[in-house]
């Protein structure tokens, strides 16, 4: 893993650890990440119990967005 995720990883940790829903959307909103991922992210959190290890890892493995970046009509 690189410095940046790490890093990313940690922030989320501790606003896990506190419990703080808001600050880990702004978060995640503030680092580009798609809704739908930081919906998957939400819904998963209880399971990481702030370890920073584990975030980071399902970060890179589910950082990106399942939904087409240009819908077709």
């Amino acid at each position: 893993m690189n410095a940046l995720i790490d890093f990313q990883a940690d922030r989320l940790a501790a606003l896990i650890g506190r419990g703080d829903v808001l600050g880990i959307r702004m978060f995640m909103e503030n680092m580009h990440i798609p809704l739908d991922v930081q919906d998957r992210l939400c819904s998963e959190m209880n399971s990481f119990s702030g370890d920073p290890t584990r975030i980071a890892s399902w970060l890179e493995d589910n950082g990106r967005s399942i939904i087409p970046e240009r819908l077709s009509y």
